[in-house]
């Protein structure tokens, strides 16, 4: 354990560390971050629409979730070139290429050519379309960051700088709208498919068992040893919508296990790792640190904010680890096998309220068998903890105990 640990810290930590601060890969997840009041906006509505099951004659609001969460694909095609010009210092440059990302993004769509305009499917705006706007965005930036070290003009020119940003801004556009042009409307390519095709493995071995275990595994073992799991955002986050937007499409043969809905409101209580009767726990504690760390901990974790209890008390402490590892497998197990078997109500909905208490989270995502398989979870979850946790009580008893006889 301990060599697995210094390998993790010296190795694998500052490589990821370093992945993570890739002036494209933070481009994606800095784009994702930013559209997450969107995906939220969809998620009240779901809310709204529990309600609307006993008032029906209030308005229906789904419109609203249209607009917002289900244009994620375009915000996202601006925002991704946008952001990786930021990062990569081409200030100048980043809001036209976050304008060409858009403009790339509507030809890739393909519009049907009716005798009135253009006819689009909505559809292809939404979560469904995430991996197009990420191969559109990152296509853009990458023209983008090749024509920021090209001028028409010279250093000591006597020509206005902003005349001059509009002119060398001239090639870059012309050369992604070009080639987008060239491909999708004069040889009839259909990329947006394309894209769909090439990624559609990758879906589609997420909603596996051992591709669920492990897309929700590997990251609670880089945030046990103090690496965030929004490291995975970019990977994480367009699998798991567009297999909710597969799911409400799909309605009642919805079968896309992993996502965000079942993750956060039914795996995860009280944050990645389950640590939500680790932190009730704690708060019967015998040790005097523990027991503070417990009841500063508690309120945060109740609102699925457990990085306070992860960083003062599981990060790189192999007492608390391996039982955070072990929570992961198990209830990944009881929720992937409980849903695939029907006895669960897989999740139709948009849910990304995840600071939403658990059960009530529970009955939002799947109803009363969402309850039941929280309520599951939670206590085999409590069940794992409690020995370890004991264990670690004694330990930090023994310590303070030690403490007061020195001073003595």
């Amino acid at each position: 354990m301990q060599k697995f640990m210094k390998w993790m810290n010296e190795v694998v930590g500052p490589k990821a560390d370093k992945l993570a601060q890739n002036a494209w890969i933070a481009g994606v997840k800095q784009s994702i971050d930013k559209v997450l009041p969107m995906i939220l906006v969809g998620s009240v509505i779901t809310l709204y629409n529990v309600i609307r099951n006993y008032l029906p004659d209030i308005p229906d609001l789904v419109d609203i979730r249209n607009y917002t969460f289900g244009l994620i694909g375009l915000f996202m095609a601006f925002l991704i070139p946008y952001f990786i010009m930021e990062n990569k210092k081409h200030l100048n440059m980043k809001y036209i290429a976050g304008l060409s990302g858009i403009s790339l993004f509507m030809i890739i769509v393909k519009p049907d050519v009716m005798e009135a305009g253009y006819l689009y499917q909505f559809s292809s705006f939404g979560a469904g379309g995430m991996f197009v706007s990420i191969v559109a965005g990152i296509f853009v930036a990458l023209i983008m960051n090749v024509f920021a070290k090209f001028s028409l003009f010279k250093e000591d020119s006597a020509m206005p700088g902003f005349i001059q940003q509009w002119f060398n801004s001239l090639l870059p556009i012309f050369t992604v709208v070009f080639i987008g042009w060239l491909l999708v409307i004069q040889l009839d390519f259909n990329m947006y498919q394309a894209i769909i095709d090439l990624f559609s493995p990758l879906i589609g071995i997420a909603q596996t068992f051992p591709g669920m275990l492990l897309l929700y595994l590997i990251p609670t073992i880089f945030y046990s040893l103090g690496i965030s799991g929004w490291v995975f955002t970019p990977i994480l986050t367009p699998i798991a919508l567009a297999a909710i937007t597969a799911n409400a499409e799909a309605g009642a043969s919805a079968a896309n296990i992993f996502c965000d809905e079942v993750v956060f409101g039914l795996i995860a209580l009280g944050g990645c790792g389950c640590t939500l009767p680790l932190s009730i726990l704690m708060l019967k504690s015998k040790s005097t640190g523990l027991k503070a760390l417990g009841k500063t901990c508690i309120v945060p974790s109740i609102l699925n904010i457990n990085e306070p209890l992860v960083f003062g008390a599981v990060a790189w402490n192999p007492i608390l680890m391996l039982p955070m590892w072990i929570i992961a497998i198990v209830t990944v197990s009881i929720t992937y096998f409980s849903m695939s078997l029907g006895l669960v109500s897989i999740p139709t909905e948009v849910f990304s309220l995840w600071y939403c208490p658990e059960f009530l989270q529970g009955f939002f995502v799947s109803g009363i068998s969402g309850v039941l398989l929280t309520a599951i979870n939670f206590t085999v979850a409590a069940i794992i903890w409690y020995p370890f946790f004991k264990m670690y009580d004694n330990k930090l008893l023994e310590e303070e105990a030690n403490g007061i006889e020195d001073e003595d």
